[in-house]
């Protein structure tokens, strides 16, 4: 299963030039910034008392279940369901948009082996932020449907979750940073020798 879908990425990332995976990068990147605007009006809605990257990395049970207790008395905890569930919407842009930038910056690199390697291995590391997004959530929903009274040691698989899902992020984001100034000096470099 997994070779075919390293075959499809193959495939998908050789039909299109450098640019163009750039355009749909771009255009998938602000497609995923407009949901989280729009997933963040929804959270604070909600009322939840804290960030939630700060609710979602917790590792204290009891700090999680103050926070659950804060929606109850709001009468919202309905609402962060919903978000909850508006989240994996916004789960699909992660996917889609990291799978393009991470292909543009593979398909913009200049053919150095460990680069090009290290780039391939991206286009399918980064995408995965979605999945641990996805795994944190269904963890969410056993909190939802048992604010007060969850297994308290569901808070470490959550923030586990949580905690690589950022982690991926940020390596995914400074990756597409260095993959993109190497790639524009070899295109000057190129460039100022021809």
């Amino acid at each position: 299963m997994l070779k075919n879908f390293i075959d499809v990425g193959a495939g998908l990332t050789k039909h299109l030039t450098p640019l163009q995976w750039w355009g749909i990068a771009i255009a998938l990147v602000v497609i995923r910034q407009v949901t989280q605007v729009w997933l963040d009006g929804l959270y604070v809605d909600s009322q939840f008392p804290v960030p939630f990257y700060v609710g979602q990395t917790t590792f204290n049970a009891e700090e999680l279940k103050g926070y659950y207790a804060v929606l109850i008395s709001k009468g919202t905890l309905d609402k962060y369901f919903w978000v909850q569930i508006a989240d994996y919407l916004f789960m699909v842009t992660v996917f889609g948009s990291f799978f393009a930038l991470m292909t543009a910056v593979y398909r913009s690199l200049p053919n150095v082996k460990w680069l090009k390697n290290l780039a391939w291995a991206m286009i399918f590391i980064a995408p995965t932020a979605a999945l641990f997004d996805a795994l944190e959530n269904l963890v969410s929903f056993l909190f939802i449907a048992n604010p007060q009274g969850f297994a308290d040691w569901l808070v470490y698989p959550y923030s586990s979750f949580a905690v690589i899902k950022f982690a991926i992020f940020i390596l995914a984001y400074l990756w597409a940073i260095a993959g993109l100034l190497i790639s524009l000096i070899c295109l000057l470099i190129r460039r100022f020798k021809s």
